[in-house]
């Protein structure tokens, strides 16, 4: 397989289901994928220079098919808790938290920071295009100039997923590499 993403593009993997689109993404980024084996010659590359699997995971955020949240606590504290223990330890924690507020106006999460994340079906909480922005958001942090998205819009409404595609598209006009 080969192919060409470029920054300030939006690049879309489709696919029916089961056609490999998730094994492709994770091949991407250097995730074990079961029962797939990747030649020993292959090579990827990001901004044009090859990249092994430390590098990649250090430059390269991937967004989740499934949430993967603590549902008792607000949008506001999951994202000061990533960027405590995601970021460099030379970053003073007030820069953490403007770093944090600084990704949830980027982000639209304004309104929802101070809303418990919720557990789906449980406990009531953020909306589904809330909970894929806050997913973003939580990966957009560190700054990484490749965002790797395995299918953002998946069980959301036409409206959220409109929403989700907006966020990423404004990810990419900032010039990163979204995938």
């Amino acid at each position: 397989v080969c192919g060409l993403a470029y920054p300030g593009e939006l690049l879309a993997v489709m696919g029916s289901s089961g056609a490999g689109k998730t094994t492709l993404l994770n091949a991407l980024a250097f995730r074990s994928a079961r029962g797939v084996q990747i030649s020993p010659s292959s090579v990827r590359m990001l901004n044009g220079h090859p990249v092994d699997a430390k590098e990649m995971q250090a430059r390269c955020a991937y967004v989740q098919q499934f949430d993967l949240f603590i549902g008792s606590l607000t949008a506001r504290e999951h994202l000061i808790f990533q960027a405590t223990v995601r970021m460099p330890r030379t970053m003073t924690q007030k820069q953490k938290i403007q770093r944090v507020d600084q990704v949830i106006q980027d982000l639209s999460l304004g309104k929802c920071q101070n809303t418990i994340i919720g557990v789906p079906g449980r406990v009531k909480g953020l909306s589904g295009g809330e909970r894929k922005r806050l997913a973003f958001a939580s990966e957009a942090l560190t700054d990484p100039p490749l965002l790797i998205c395995d299918e953002p819009t998946s069980g959301l409404d036409s409206f959220m997923a409109a929403s989700v595609v907006q966020v990423l598209k404004k990810l990419s006009q900032r010039g990163k590499n979204v995938i």
